[in-house]
C-alpha cells in the first residue's frame, strides 16, 4: 500500500508542490544571504532571527511575559530593518532585475568598439609606466547620474588617449581625484566620486601571502558596479596591476591581453545572452 501522509500520495501533485515551495524558499534565502553576508545589514538580520528564536524558547519555558514582549516587538523590528536598510533592499531588487534583463533582453548595441578597447588597454599600460593610479568607469545602458556621490566635471567628448588620460590623472591637478567616465567610447566626465562597496571587508592576497583590505579606488570600482551595469577598470598606483570590476566582482592582476578580452566580452551584444 502506498504511503499517504496527510491523506495525499507521496508522488501526488500536493507533495510535489510542497517540495517546490521548499526549493523556492531555499533559493530565495540563499540569494538574500549571499547579497547581505558582508554588508552592515547582516548583523541586524542575525539579531532579528535570534530574537524570534528566543521568543519561542522563552514561551516554551514558561516566561510568558518576556515571550509576549518579544513577539510583539518583532513586527516593529521588521519595519525598522526595512526602513534602515531600504538602500540594500533596493540594490538587491535592482541586481535581480538587472540579471533578468541581461538574460532576457538581448537587443543591445556594443558599448565599445575594438579600437576603443585597445586605447583603454594602452592607456592602462601608460599609467603603469608613469606610476599613476587610475579609475575608468564605462557606462553601459544605465545612466549613472543618480549614483554619483559627487557629480563629475563634464568633459567635451574627448577621445581616449594615453597621454591625455595621464595628464588628467596627474596629481596635484584638480581633476586627478575620482574617476574618469567613458560613454560611447569617449571621455565625458572627470573627478567623479563613486559610491564605495557596501561589503564590510574585501580581502586581497598580496605576493608575500599577507591578506589586506582593498583600497578606496578598488572599493569604488566594485561599488559602482554593485548599483549599476557599468564596468570599472582600475590601475593600482601601488603595484601597477590592472583590475576589472563588473556586477560587484573584481578581477585583479589581469594582463593587458586579458583586460582587452574581458572588455570585449562585457561590452559586446554578442557576449550578452
Amino acid at each position: 500500500m502506498m504511503i499517504q501522509p496527510l491523506g495525499h500520495s507521496i508522488v501526488s501533485f500536493f507533495w510535489l508542490a510542497q517540495l517546490a515551495n521548499i526549493l523556492l524558499i531555499a533559493v530565495a534565502v540563499r540569494v538574500i544571504l549571499k547579497y547581505l553576508w558582508r554588508t552592515p545589514a547582516m548583523p541586524v538580520v542575525l539579531m532579528f532571527v535570534v530574537l524570534l528564536l528566543l521568543a519561542d524558547l522563552l514561551g516554551n519555558l514558561g516566561f510568558f511575559t518576556l515571550a509576549f514582549l518579544l513577539q510583539n516587538l518583532t513586527p516593529l523590528l521588521f519595519i525598522a530593518v526595512v526602513v534602515i536598510f531600504h538602500e540594500e533592499i533596493r540594490d538587491l531588487l535592482a541586481s535581480m532585475g538587472r540579471y533578468l534583463r541581461d538574460h532576457i533582453y538581448s537587443n543591445r548595441a556594443d558599448t565599445l568598439n575594438p579600437d576603443t578597447i585597445q586605447s583603454i588597454v594602452e592607456t592602462c599600460r601608460f599609467l603603469r609606466k608613469k606610476r599613476l593610479g587610475g579609475l575608468l568607469v564605462i557606462e553601459q545602458e544605465e545612466a549613472l547620474q543618480s549614483v554619483y556621490k559627487v557629480r563629475p566635471v563634464e568633459m567635451d567628448r574627448l577621445r581616449i588617449r594615453p597621454a591625455l588620460v595621464a595628464a588628467l590623472l596627474q596629481p596635484p591637478g584638480v581633476l586627478h581625484d575620482g574617476a574618469l567616465v567613458i560613454r560611447n567610447g569617449e571621455i565625458v566626465g572627470a573627478r567623479a566620486i563613486l559610491p564605495l562597496s557596501k561589503s564590510t571587508y574585501l580581502p586581497r592576497m598580496r605576493g608575500d601571502g599577507l591578506s589586506t583590505a582593498l583600497g578606496t579606488r578598488h572599493r569604488a570600482a566594485i561599488g559602482i558596479t554593485e548599483v549599476s551595469d557599468a564596468i570599472a577598470v582600475v590601475v593600482s598606483e601601488e603595484t601597477g596591476d590592472f583590475g576589472l570590476a563588473h556586477a560587484g566582482v573584481l578581477e585583479e592582476a589581469v594582463t593587458g591581453e586579458r583586460l582587452a578580452q574581458r572588455l570585449g566580452e562585457l561590452t559586446s551584444s554578442a557576449g550578452n545572452p
